[in-house]
């Protein structure tokens, strides 16, 4: 299953990968668009955004 995202919140999704969560700054509809498709979470503390599993193997089968 291919999941298509926009140009914006694939770049949100790389950013998850190279900058530490803490200096991360995603506008929300990005943010948003990430969290529905489970390709990224929210922790429950201070609204950190993290990658799930799911987010790390979009982004491997899409550079490869």
């Amino acid at each position: 299953m291919y999941i298509q995202l926009s140009a914006e919140a694939v770049q949100a999704l790389k950013s998850l990968d190279r900058i530490p969560d803490s200096e991360s700054e995603i506008p929300r509809p990005m943010t948003d668009e990430l969290l529905t498709l489970g390709l990224a979470y929210e922790s429950r503390t201070g609204g950190v955004i993290n990658m799930t599993a799911a987010g790390r193997l979009w982004l491997n089968q899409r550079a490869g």
